[in-house]
């Protein structure tokens, strides 16, 4: 029950209107600071963390993306294909996380107890205090091998070039495929519509929070992290979100 809420809750979360943008500004790391509350309302600190990764057809920006919502479109493959992944990734804040969390116990009305049972629960299943967890939701129009996190190399990276791997990487919801159709009015009525296969998963990346020398990776100190998707046999095949710390 207890996995379940959870994985509602990031469902919910993923929902929330974001602002097509592969950087954001987000200011002091939080995590720094020790036992926060939330000041800002959850739906701007989540559009605030939530950075966008991956071409789109024809370079436009990426469209608003939830659970229910395929982005359809993109080449099939080719030399001149794009990347063939549309990510959501969310760097999940101290505060973000806490305003999460009472967002959805508001939702689900809550009493006290349950509120801090169910807190307890989040914190320990995703290890809070000892990770660094970024959140991803994987959109294709490609194969759905496009997917597997094993064919990617997934890393941060700061502004001083250090890079560190996920620890763990956990599967939050299993694929789906949704077909999807296009109509276009402009097109003659014995025209066929345009038909592909769109595929999504979700992904929580659990970090290290601190280096080998026991040091804070996001600390005062660091400019930007950026999270990367690199293709195992293409190194080529690679795009980056950026979370900056200081302008």
């Amino acid at each position: 029950m207890v996995y379940y809420s959870l994985a509602v809750l990031l469902l919910l979360l993923a929902s929330c209107a974001t602002v097509p943008s592969s950087r954001k500004y987000v200011g002091t790391p939080s995590d720094s600071k020790g036992s926060v509350r939330p000041e800002e309302p959850f739906l701007s600190l989540w559009e605030k963390w939530t950075v966008q990764i991956g071409a789109v057809r024809g370079g436009a920006p990426l469209q608003l993306i939830n659970p229910f919502t395929i982005i359809g479109g993109g080449d099939r493959g080719g030399k001149d294909s794009q990347f063939p992944l549309q990510i959501t990734a969310t760097l999940m804040d101290t505060m973000l996380i806490e305003a999460g969390l009472e967002h959805y116990a508001t939702l689900l009305t809550m009493t006290p107890e349950e509120w801090l049972a169910f807190r307890n629960a989040y914190f320990q299943r995703y290890d809070v205090e000892n990770h660094l967890l970024i959140w991803c939701e994987l959109y294709t129009s490609w194969a759905e091998l496009y997917l597997d996190p094993n064919r990617w190399i997934i890393f941060i990276q700061d502004d001083a070039g250090n890079q560190y791997e996920p620890l763990r990487i956990l599967e939050g919801a299993p694929s789906f495929s949704r077909r999807v159709t296009d109509k276009f009015p402009e097109f003659q009525p014995e025209q066929k519509d345009l038909r592909w296969e769109a595929h999504q998963k979700n992904l929580m990346l659990y970090f290290p929070k601190k280096d080998f020398l026991k040091k804070p990776i996001r600390s005062e100190k660091v400019r930007f992290l950026k999270l990367v998707f690199q293709l195992s046999e293409d190194e080529k095949t690679r795009a980056e979100g950026m979370w900056a710390f200081k302008e």
